[in-house]
Parts: C-alpha cells; sequence; structure tokens
C-alpha cells in the first residue's frame, strides 16, 4: 500500500499544539496508513482503530500548550488507559501497543518536520524546543498506557485463572456454574449479583445466579428477542441500563426487589451460535466502568469455553452410559438373531403355504421357548380362521377349533382386532398363553399362538423379539400364499391356453395376434390360410413384412388401436394375398386391445372373415336390380308413347254419333283399362326417378293443404260410389309444397285406405299442426297389418291381402306406399304406419312448412 500525500497547506509557521489542532485529520490519515502495516491491526475496522484517537490529540495539544506557557496539564491516564483496555480487550500484547504509539509519534513528527521546512526553514532553536515538550508528553502519555495495559492484563489473566480453578473437579452444570458466577463477583467491587441464562431453542432459561437466586428457583424464562436478555440474545452485542429495576425492558421483578441500578449484559457466543446471556447488577452504580466491562466479558468468554467443555463431558457421559446399555441389548439381540436366521433359514426353503406353516410352528415354537402353538389364517374374504398346525397341542382339545367363524370370542380374534394379546391363567400350576398377528404391509393375515407352562413374565424386549419373528413367520406365509396363487394361476392359465389353442383351431374365422412392436406372436391355422403363408413364417415379423400390399389399411388401425385403447370394429379390407396372386379379395376384420392384469396394454388381436364370396354375390345382385330397374324406367317411358295413341283414339271414337251401345260400352272399357295403365306406368317411373335418378323430384310453391286435401276426398268419393271419406282440419295449414305430388300421396293413401278397408266402414283424413310441422293422419278400420310386415310396407312391389281378402280391382304393382314415402322424402319429411286389431290403421305423414330435402328445386 502506497503512502498517502504529505501535501500541508499553513499560513505560517505553527507552534506543534497547534498544527495538532490545525492537522488532525492529516495526522489520523497519516497514522491509520502506518499502523495498518502492522500485523496486528489489519483485521480490525477502522472505527474501532482510532476511536479514541481525536480526544488523545486534544489532550497532547492542551499538554503542549501548558508546557509552553510552563503552567500544569493535569491528570493524563484517562485517554490512554481507554486506549490500553481497548487493546486489551482485542488481546494485544505490550509490544503491538507500543507499536501503535511508537506510529503516532513517528506520524506527527514527520508532517511536522515538512511543515516547519516549509514555513520556518531557519528555526532550529524553536524546533528543537517543540520537539523536546512533544517527547516529554507524547512519553508520559505512552508510559501511562503501557502501564495500564499491563496492569489490566495481570488482573484478567489472574481472574480468569481462579475462573478455571473454579472449574476444575467437576464437570455437572448444577454444581460448576455457581463457583463460576461467584468468582466472577467477587472479582468486581461493585457488582452485587451476576445471573446466567442458557438457550434451550427459542428460549433462555435462567440456570444460574449469584444474589438473585430467585429467578432460578422460580424458573424465569424469556424468549430471545424479547426482554433486556432476549434483546442481547437476538442482536449479539453487549447492552447496559442506567436503573434496571425502573426500566421496562426488564420483565423480571427480581431486578425490582433488589432494586438493582446498572445492569450489563453479554452474549455467550461460540462462533456465530448464541449460547445464551450473562447478566451483572450492581445496587450502587448506574453504569460500570469500562475496565469492568471488558474484564466482565473476558470472564464470560472464559466461562462459555468452561461450559462447552461442561456440556460436552455431561454428553459424553449420557452417551457413554447409552453404549453400555446398547451393548447389553446388541449382545440379547445376538442371542435372538441366532435363533431367527435358524427360523428364516427354514422358512427360506418353505414353498407352499402348508410347508412354510408347518416350519413356523416347528421352529418358531421351539425358538420362542414356547410348550405349544397353532397357527390360524384368516381367509380371504375375513369371515373364518382355518387353524393348519396344532403342534404341543392334543388333536381333541383343538378339534373344535379347527375352522372357525372370525368374530368368534377367541384370542384369534382380539389379536387381529387390537394386536397382541396375553392372557395368564388364574388357576394355580395353569399356563399362560399369548396370540401374536400375523401383518403383511398393515393387512392382518392369521395369527400364531403360543402357551407357556407356568406362570411368564414377558419384558418388552421379548415382546419385540417375539413380534419380529411373528413378522418374518408372516412374509414367509404371504410368500407362500403367493406361491400357491402363481402355482394355480400358471395352471389355469395353461388350460386357459390349451381351450385357446381348440378355439383357434376349430373356429371358421382368422384369429392373430401381435405384440406392441406389431410383429406377429401367435394367429391360428384359417388366418395363415387366408394370408397364403405357414404360420412359422408369420412368427416375429410385421404385417408389411408379411402382407405388403395390405400394410398401409392394417397399420393405420393396429396404431389406432394402441393410441385410444378401443377397438376397432368390422372393418372391410381389400387387396391381394399370397393365398390368391393376382385376384382381389375382401375381408372383414375387427381389431382390438389385449390387456395384462394392470389393464395396460400387452398385445392387439384381430378377427379376420373373408367376405369375399359375400361381395361378389352382392355385386351380382346390385348388378341385376339396376338392370332391372333400368329395364323398367326404359320400358314404362316407351309404353306411354302408344298408351296416348290408344286413349286419344278412344276418346275421338265417343264423339262419333253413329257409335251402338255396344260400342260405346267397349270404347269405354279402352279407356278405363289404359287410364289404370298410364297410372301403373307413371309409378314405374316415379320409382325409377327414386331409384335411379337420387329421388322423385318436386317444385314447391304456397299451398293450402286442407283445401288440397279437400279436392281429393272429393276425388275418392266420386271415384267409390257408396263409401264415405270424413275430412278433419285444424291450424294454419299452410306451406310450400309440391302441390302435385301432394295431390298424388294423399290419392295413394286414401286409395290404399279405401282399398284395405270394409265397405261399411268409413276412412277418415285429420289435418293439423305439431311441434312447427303440418301433420297428415289417413285412417282405416281395416284388419292390422301384420307387425311382421310393418318394417316393409315402404319398400317396392309390396302389396298385403289378408286371409280373406282378394286385390282390389283398382290395385296396382304395389309401388303406392313407396312413391309416398319418397314424395315425403323429397320434402325433408317422415311417414310412419300404426296397425293395431282393436284401432285400426293410421298412418302419419309430417311435413316442414318449407322443404328441406334432396328432391326440392
Amino acid at each position: 500500500m502506497a503512502e498517502p500525500p504529505t501535501t500541508l497547506d499553513s499560513p505560517g509557521c505553527l507552534h506543534l499544539h497547534d498544527f495538532l489542532r490545525a492537522h488532525r485529520p492529516r495526522i489520523l490519515e497519516h497514522w491509520g496508513w502506518a499502523v495498518r502495516q502492522l500485523p496486528c491491526t489489519r483485521g480490525l475496522p477502522d472505527p474501532r482503530l482510532g476511536a479514541h484517537l481525536p480526544a488523545l490529540l486534544e489532550r497532547m495539544a492542551r499538554m503542549m500548550e501548558a508546557l509552553q506557557h510552563g503552567e500544569g496539564y493535569g491528570e493524563l491516564a484517562e485517554m490512554p488507559e481507554l486506549q490500553a483496555l481497548e487493546r486489551l480487550d482485542l488481546g494485544y500484547d505490550l509490544e503491538e501497543v507500543s507499536g501503535e504509539y511508537s506510529a503516532l509519534r513517528t506520524s506527527i513528527l514527520r508532517l511536522y518536520t515538512e511543515h516547519l521546512e516549509r514555513t520556518a526553514p531557519g528555526g532550529l532553536a524553536l524546533t528543537l524546543r517543540e520537539v523536546e515538550r512533544f517527547c516529554r508528553a507524547f512519553d508520559e502519555l505512552a508510559t501511562a498506557a503501557i502501564t495500564r495495559h499491563a496492569r489490566g492484563r495481570a488482573r484478567t489473566f489472574h481472574v480468569l485463572e481462579r475462573v478455571s480453578q473454579a472449574a476444575m473437579g467437576t464437570e455437572d452444570l448444577d454444581t460448576f456454574l455457581p463457583k463460576l458466577l461467584r468468582v466472577i463477583l467477587e472479582a468486581t467491587t461493585p457488582v452485587d449479583s451476576v445471573t446466567l441464562m442458557l438457550r434451550e431453542g427459542d428460549v433462555l432459561q435462567a440456570k444460574a445466579s449469584v444474589g438473585l437466586e430467585e429467578m432460578v428457583a422460580s424458573g424465569f424464562r424469556m424468549r430471545v428477542g424479547e426482554g433486556f436478555c432476549g434483546r442481547i440474545a437476538a442482536e449479539r452485542r453487549p447492552m447496559e441500563l442506567r436503573s434496571a429495576s425502573t426500566d421496562p425492558r426488564v420483565k423480571t421483578d427480581a431486578f425490582r426487589h433488589q432494586g438493582t441500578r446498572g445492569l450489563y449484559g453479554v452474549p455467550l457466543m461460540q462462533g456465530d451460535e448464541v449460547l445464551g446471556v450473562a447478566m451483572m447488577g450492581s445496587r450502587t452504580v448506574f453504569e460500570f466502568s469500562t475496565e469492568d466491562k471488558l474484564l466482565f466479558r473476558a470472564m464470560v468468554g472464559r466461562a462459555t469455553a468452561l461450559i462447552l467443555l461442561a456440556q460436552l463431558a455431561e454428553r459424553e457421559r449420557l452417551a457413554r452410559e447409552e453404549a453400555e446399555r446398547a451393548l447389553e441389548k446388541l449382545r440379547a439381540q445376538e442371542s435372538r438373531t441366532a435363533r431367527l436366521q435358524e427360523v428364516t433359514a427354514a422358512l427360506s426353503r418353505a414353498l407352499t403355504t402348508t410347508q412354510v406353516a408347518h416350519v413356523v410352528l416347528e421352529k418358531a415354537v421351539r425358538v420362542l421357548g414356547a410348550a405349544g402353538g397353532s397357527l390360524g389364517l384368516l381367509s380371504e374374504d375375513g369371515r373364518w380362521f382355518d387353524l393348519l398346525e396344532t403342534p404341543g397341542d392334543a388333536e381333541a382339545e383343538v378339534r373344535e377349533w379347527m375352522h372357525l367363524p372370525a368374530d368368534t370370542y377367541a384370542m384369534y380374534r382380539e389379536a387381529v382386532r387390537t394386536g397382541p394379546v396375553f392372557y395368564e391363567s388364574q388357576v394355580e400350576d395353569s399356563g399362560a398363553f399369548v396370540a401374536l398377528p400375523l401383518r403383511v404391509e398393515g393387512r392382518a393375515m392369521g395369527v400364531i399362538g403360543l402357551s407357556f407352562r407356568g406362570r411368564h413374565f414377558f419384558p418388552e424386549e421379548e415382546w419385540a423379539w417375539m413380534l419380529v419373528v411373528a413378522g418374518q413367520c408372516a412374509q414367509a406365509l404371504e410368500r407362500g400364499r403367493l406361491y400357491d396363487a402363481e402355482l394355480r394361476a400358471r395352471t389355469s392359465a395353461q388350460e386357459a391356453l390349451s381351450r385357446l389353442d381348440g378355439i383357434m383351431e376349430t373356429v371358421p374365422v382368422g384369429l392373430g395376434f401381435w405384440d406392441t412392436e406389431l410383429h406377429f406372436v401367435r394367429l391360428n391355422e384359417r388366418l395363415a390360410l387366408i394370408n397364403g403363408l405357414s404360420p412359422q413364417e408369420h412368427m416375429g415379423k410385421t404385417v408389411r413384412e408379411v402382407l405388403p400390399d395390405l400394410a398401409d389399411q392394417v397399420e393405420p388401425l393396429l396404431h389406432r388401436v394402441l393410441e385410444t385403447g378401443q377397438p376397432v370394429m368390422d372393418v372391410e379390407i381389400a387387396g391381394e394375398t399370397p393365398a390368391r396372386p393376382g385376384e382381389r379379395c375382401h375381408w372383414l376384420a375387427s381389431y382390438y386391445p389385449v390387456r395384462d392384469e394392470g389393464g395396460a396394454i400387452s398385445e392387439l388381436g384381430v378377427v379376420v372373415v373373408d367376405i369375399s364370396e359375400q361381395k361378389r354375390a352382392e355385386e351380382h345382385l346390385r348388378r341385376t336390380a339396376e338392370f332391372r330397374e333400368r329395364f323398367m324406367s326404359i320400358v314404362s317411358h316407351d309404353l306411354r308413347n302408344p298408351l296416348n295413341a290408344i286413349l286419344l283414339s278412344a276418346n275421338a271414337m265417343l264423339r262419333l254419333e253413329d257409335l251402338g251401345g255396344r260400342q260405346v260400352k267397349g270404347v269405354r272399357r279402352i279407356i278405363t283399362s289404359a287410364e289404370r295403365m298410364k297410372r301403373m306406368i307413371s309409378d314405374l317411373l316415379d320409382f325409377a326417378r327414386g331409384r335411379l335418378g337420387g329421388g322423385i323430384p318436386i317444385s314447391p310453391r304456397e299451398v293450402d293443404l286442407g283445401v288440397l286435401c279437400r279436392e281429393v276426398v272429393d276425388e275418392l268419393e266420386a271415384g267409390r260410389p257408396g263409401r264415405e271419406v270424413k275430412l278433419e282440419v285444424e291450424g294454419d295449414l299452410r306451406g310450400e309444397w309440391d302441390a302435385d305430388r301432394l295431390t298424388q300421396l294423399c290419392i295413394n293413401l286414401g286409395k290404399n285406405a279405401l282399398d284395405y278397408s270394409p265397405e261399411e266402414t268409413w276412412v277418415r283424413f285429420a289435418l293439423g299442426v305439431e311441434n312447427g310441422f303440418v301433420r297428415l293422419e289417413v285412417h282405416n278400420e281395416g284388419p292390422p297389418i301384420p307387425s311382421e310386415r310393418l318394417g316393409s310396407i315402404f319398400e317396392p312391389f309390396r302389396r298385403y291381402t289378408g286371409e280373406d281378402q282378394s286385390p282390389s280391382p283398382t290395385a296396382g304393382l304395389g309401388l303406392g306406399l313407396y312413391i309416398v314415402e319418397q314424395i315425403v322424402r323429397a320434402h325433408g319429411g317422415t311417414v310412419s304406419v300404426w296397425s293395431t286389431q282393436k284401432e285400426g290403421t293410421t298412418f302419419t305423414v309430417r311435413l316442414p312448412r318449407s322443404p328441406v330435402g334432396p328432391g326440392a328445386t
């Protein structure tokens, strides 16, 4: 570190005492740099290093000024003694104290010499006189400081020696602490009481006191951070009160009763940890001297070390006693461990529950020193106890206990519910009985019963030992149960696998399984034939390796099953396989997950049905039906032209005046038959439009269905003289529909009702509004339609005649109801039928007011 600059600005030559006052900051700066070069001061903070130096420089200036004027300068010891005691508190020796004063002398003389060189170069006599006076004053100050340091150090060493002697010969804190505090009390004259508070967690507890014993007797406690002593512990620094008996920070009445004035407290520190607080009080002084406080801190520091040693010794004694007790337990445990190892070794060789039970009672009864024993296992449902083994007990004595309900009032039940049960008979020469529960992971699975001859005492260690043996037995029994269950499961799995093999080889469908990496792991012969490869050629291969042409269809379905965990049912797969190269085949496949006991997907399965023949048959039927419908459409269309010519010619003949009665009758018959044929051809054309043209086309416009139905009713009554057709109208029946098609619909339903009801009955048309729809009902009182035919009544070419009915002369090809359904569908509506013996037959049509069907244009 570089020396600080020494430039001093002064108006003229100054005497040394004026120089000390004028250039005090520069002197302090230069001295601080010089002292920092000493090893003992490098770790100290600046404020404490020169805390007393400004006052010391002022005192020295006054001394120099008094000497210059030939006057006395009074007492010199106060400032040097304070600094000496501060250094003593920091652990300085005499050489280190002298070093600080030597550095101060050097700094003052160097700076004053520079001042004189610039302001009074020729004033040698003045310089020598000033230096002589300065050295005299400085020597007195240094001598006072060093003497006080030596005296204080000697006193401290003496007191610390007494403190150490007080602690010799005892390791008991309760004996040691009062002796220690008495030494501290005797070492400081104005002190009347010394109290020690030791920390226990966040609380300070009065542990020992001389002069205020009532604090210890009353168990005085104070939380860290509260009260006078609590704040000392929290802030980790000494604190002082001038009137403790009246200060609100003092929370105990002991100081008030004693009339304590001055109170000084110091924390007991071990590194950064606060061990407690030591307090000294005085009834005669309000403030302790610096020397007393420094001495008290030194004694507290030594006491802290001694207390730590005493605490460590106490802990060592307790640890030694605990180790001796543990050693005794260890010897007993070694004996029990050897016996337990014998039981454990035998249990490890037993596999089934029966074998384990035999070992448990053969070995455990002997190891536990019992005369007899029994082993009862709780059934899976927890309702029964089954007695497996009873060595040492006569069979006649336990026969009635071999199978008993779990709620029977017995030691077994109590052991399961409450834990180990002990019972000692009051009959002379009778023994003791013990029931130990067998538990695995908190679950009771049974009980070991032990009987002892004569009275028996069970200490805590023996109870623990018996429970350990019971725990080993429980683990072995649980393992035996698991082994038995695994054996049963393995046998069951083998049987199930055999049944699965039989099923897979006999079912007429293909069955296969993949692992989660989509490799074949199992398949039946049927699936192998479908794929055209042997089962061995599938094993361990993926779908793409076995059937590359079908992989793009199958793999996404398998991945979907893996991702969703849900089956994919009835998916049609088409393509070629090695079984039929060059031929496109069709299969119906269902893919599903196979889960393990934990619910995780372990495999994927498939059921495959070859539907190639069905697809060929369906294609043949489709083509046949399409040909038939196209043929009917063409024929119906081509028949209309000659039929129209016949009607025109017949109507022209009726207008001839020279026709006789027989000729007119014949012409009318021609017209009637032609009109009937025309209607049949129209029905065929509508059928062809419905099947081949995407539905019957309609042209909606504003229509009042009530008016339309009135016209239809009049036409039906005119065509069937003697039959009554009723019309019931309710609500607003207007909407946008194709009037011609609705007329055709009403005529078809009306004719159908008239054709299939007796002549003496009536037919009813009922119109109304329902949930935003217009409803049309056509009802007749004819015989009911068989329930098995209701589902197909709207299919084309279906005509029904009852047992006592013959086809109506006006009946057509069986397309009327089919056309009705097509017209309703074109308008976006629905049609249904209800038919019973009691209520007759009703056809119900529901139409939206605006068509939303596929036929609207």
